[in-house]
């Protein structure tokens, strides 16, 4: 979450298609006001659309269909909505509910919820627990040029959940680390495997906000602010040696959540802003491919 203190240029477009070169954003609906704090997203079994709110909302997932309508609110019980912050989704059907925001990088031990395939049909259900903690960090909070382990963003791939951190170092340097852990119930120990330098021209557009891995194209996304990120021809999971394209949004909007809809297509939800509106669910495609 953040505020803006100055804005300048800011204007509304009220249209259903927003182009921005080759990015073209239809807005689908506005939600409920019940999910303006909107900060993950899953599309699941190619019929629901599943959101979360971030820190301190009711421990609950909200699932939508493709029309943005509100179906259901699933309660995930025995759990704390302390920092809520990106979802994923493995091949099985399970999904990953990440409680990885650390703002103040404080936190030595992080949380992520397990829902088990089958937890659609239920209107409660119990998860399964993942606590992880960043093999490199050694201070609680660390010094302000090092504040690197606040996250908003995680994506699952072949039995592994991957974090990507958001920086919040002074000077911002635009780091983000990406870290490794087996997607399964336990304690683990994030290992650090690489890291990105995205644009550091300023934290409210270069920020990492939500990531997804589309396992038929082998192509990770990766959302901030202001751009998008697609990132493909890597081997394995050295994700930060593929070939990087950067796609730029028109105007600054708190956007929290991306999940694939197909080959070259996403949906993606804003947070809400006073004095910038959001909290709405988009469909976005790139050169009109879906």
């Amino acid at each position: 979450m953040f505020k803006y203190k100055l804005i300048l240029g800011i204007f509304f477009l009220k249209i259903g298609l927003l182009s921005y070169g080759q990015i073209k954003l239809y807005k689908i609906a506005k939600l409920p006001k019940k999910m303006y704090e909107t900060s993950g997203l899953v599309f699941y079994q190619n019929k629901y659309i599943i959101t979360i709110n971030d820190s301190g909302n009711k421990s609950e997932i909200y699932v939508l269909n493709k029309r943005g309508e509100h179906i259901k609110t699933i309660d995930v019980e025995d759990t704390k909505n302390y920092d809520w912050e990106d979802m994923t989704q493995d091949e099985e059907g399970n999904i990953y509910i990440g409680d990885i925001g650390n703002n103040l990088n404080k936190r030595k031990k992080l949380k992520i919820y397990i829902l088990k395939k089958g937890f659609i049909e239920k209107n409660k259900v119990v998860p399964k627990k993942i606590t992880y903690w960043y093999e490199d960090q050694q201070e609680f909070p660390p010094k302000k040029n090092n504040l690197n382990f606040d996250s908003e963003a995680i994506f699952y791939k072949e039995g592994f959940l991957y974090i990507l951190t958001k920086c919040r170092s002074k000077p911002f340097t635009g780091l983000s680390r990406i870290y490794k852990i087996p997607a399964k119930e336990g304690k683990h120990k994030a290992k650090l495997i690489g890291q990105f330098y995205f644009c550091s021209t300023a934290w409210h557009l270069c920020s990492v906000t939500s990531a997804d891995y589309n396992p038929k194209t082998k192509v990770l996304s990766v959302l901030t602010y202001g751009k998008l990120y697609l990132i493909s021809n890597f081997k394995n999971d050295r994700f930060w040696e593929g070939d990087i394209q950067v796609y730029n949004f028109y105007f600054l909007k708190q956007r929290e959540a991306i999940t694939y809809r197909g080959k070259r297509s996403w949906f993606l939800t804003d947070e809400y802003r006073k004095g910038l509106g959001g909290g709405n669910l988009y469909y976005m495609t790139l050169g009109g491919l879906k």
